[in-house]
């Protein structure tokens, strides 16, 4: 699509932050009849182009990692805390009472649906390309609605206020979920296979394709699939390879460096930021050292997710006892991704070594402690941030905002999807295949380092578990994960821990871990309960069990 209004719509793509004077943030029907702006190209496109400030992305302030074994919030924002212990209410959802805003933005797209006669007027390829568009986001945010509540209301039209069909029940999750599987399909044959121009970054083929994998994924696994229907298995495997026969996508070879590069090949569906319309990731996220909130607690168990470079796993025996901390370094020799996303003490970021730790006295410490000169209410409690995503050429991170993109779904996603279908359908070579190429791009090029894997059977499986919660750390999947796997009971219940770095007078270090947050986990948290203000005005909803 030729982009008839590049100066004034397309900065949505790019923009982080909606100021009051952008010209967007008028919604267009507040100022044109909808006859007029769906039978126009230019107001159709930047009514369309309103859609991709919708999805929630790990950027803002709140997000999935918070609510997993990834990490911790800081702070207690929205209940975080109650809910990252005790899990969720109807009465306290805090991040996950997305329901209204998720219903309001597929109003706003059915209304596209609703003209697509005037859109007759709008040239082609221009005209699909727009149904394309929104296609793709309505099925997107019943996917994620499906994902947290199970089934939900299926509406693909809009309601005038005396409408006597208003109240509607609930869909059952097999009922929305293959429409999203359709509806991204639809999607791929509207869009078009590459994007350029003024109109990078906007939706592709790729980008429908990789979301219906996503979307058969979610329907084949454990929670949605008790009878593992082999031909659910089947179907995803066969969306991969729709997918790569594109042969659109790489992996990029710089996996540190691919979260700031909205040119990777990797790249299938991202957020565009620059830096006057940024997001503030660096600001919630930095150490308190740098002027920044801390608001991503890693926690340790994210950390020995990591292996060492022989492929063994790290032992935590040395730092469990408080009275005999150890002066062993407990962050040598791991697998290179983990220096590219987790943030320890004695690691240099930004301009200088990150200070974690704190003086024997027990009162003073370095300036990223919780007795740090410079601020120290904003500390992180597990002694860890996150520095994937975090743009190190930023150095007040209070007053730039960042531009690097959110990047929504890669190419090692779908690697990792396929390697799942295919061993739940008896294929352990092509399972392992794919798994090796994500771990042969980790190595960075060294060859004596992160072995194959060589595993089969149940050991296989966990070792393609564990390469997407390392992998797609913090990249808004492992809460999914957990849940459609049903092993949250295992991976989300009990104390979750820090590190404690105590510096002694010669300089030297000692360290033994800390508890963090002592968390529970039961089959209902599964899902999420709708809002009890939703069951309150619709007595048709029926609210998910347990709750």
């Amino acid at each position: 699509m030729k982009s008839l209004i590049y100066k004034s719509t397309l900065l949505l793509l790019t923009a982080g932050v909606m100021t009051s004077c952008d010209v967007l943030d008028l919604e267009p029907l507040d100022s044109y009849t909808e006859d007029v702006i769906f039978s126009d190209g230019a107001l159709t496109e930047a009514y369309v182009t309103k859609f991709y400030t919708y999805p929630k992305n790990g950027f803002n302030e709140m997000s999935h990692r918070y609510f997993c074994d990834e990490a911790m919030s800081n702070f207690n924002n929205n209940n975080a805390w109650q809910i990252e212990q005790t899990g969720y209410t109807p009465d306290m959802m805090g991040f996950f009472n997305m329901w209204k805003e998720y219903y309001t933005n597929i109003k706003n797209i059915n209304i596209v649906f609703n003209n697509l006669e005037n859109l007759d007027r709008v040239p082609e390829p221009d005209r699909s390309t727009l149904i394309g568009e929104a296609t793709f986001f309505r099925a997107f945010f019943y996917l994620d609605l499906i994902s947290h509540f199970g089934g939900v209301p299926l509406i693909t039209r809009t309601f005038e206020l005396d409408d006597p069909e208003m109240m509607v029940a609930r869909n059952s999750y097999d009922e929305v979920a293959n429409f999203c599987v359709k509806e991204f399909q639809k999607a791929a044959d509207l869009l078009p296979l590459k994007q350029t121009g003024g109109d990078f970054g906007r939706l592709t083929k790729g980008s429908a394709l990789a979301y219906k994998a996503r979307t058969l994924l979610y329907m084949a696994s454990p929670l949605n699939n008790p009878s593992n229907d082999r031909q659910k298995w089947q179907a995803v495997a066969d969306a991969c390879e729709e997918l790569f026969a594109l042969n659109q996508y790489s992996l990029d070879p710089d996996y540190q460096g691919l979260f700031y590069n909205h040119m990777s090949p990797e790249i299938i569906f991202q957020r565009l930021y620059n830096t006057e319309f940024g997001h503030w990731f660096n600001w919630y996220n930095q150490p308190n050292g740098y002027l920044g909130w801390s608001y991503t607690c890693v926690t340790q168990e994210m950390v020995d997710s990591y292996e060492m470079e022989d492929g063994t796993m790290p032992d935590p025996t040395p730092y469990m006892d408080p009275s005999n901390p150890s002066d062993l370094y407990p962050w040598a020799n791991r697998d290179p991704r983990f220096y590219a996303t987790v943030v320890c003490d004695g690691q240099n970021f930004v301009n200088r070594p990150v200070e974690y730790w704190v003086n024997e006295d027990g009162k003073t410490g370095g300036l990223d402690s919780e007795y740090s000169g410079t601020e120290n209410w904003n500390y992180s409690k597990s002694h860890y941030s996150i520095r994937k995503f975090a743009a190190e050429d930023i150095t007040a991170p209070r007053a730039v905002r960042a531009s690097n993109p959110w990047i929504y779904c890669r190419l090692a996603e779908i690697y990792l999807i396929y390697a799942e279908a295919k061993y739940m359908l008896g294929d352990d070579a092509t399972a392992r295949t794919y798994v090796n190429k994500i771990r042969e791009r980790a190595r960075g090029g060294r060859q004596d380092i992160l072995p194959d894997v060589t595993e089969s059977g149940d050991a296989l499986m966990e070792k393609i578990r564990h390469e997407r919660k390392v992998e797609l750390a913090f990249e808004e999947q492992r809460w999914y994960d957990v849940r459609r796997w049903k092993i949250g009971k295992e991976t989300q219940s009990g104390m979750f821990h820090g590190m404690n770095i105590i510096r002694k007078a010669d300089g030297s270090k000692v360290y033994y871990l800390k508890d963090l947050q002592d968390r529970s986990f039961e089959d209902i948290h599964n899902l999420v309960p709708l809002p009890a203000s939703e069951i309150n005005k619709n007595d048709l909803l029926i609210q998910n069990p347990g709750y």
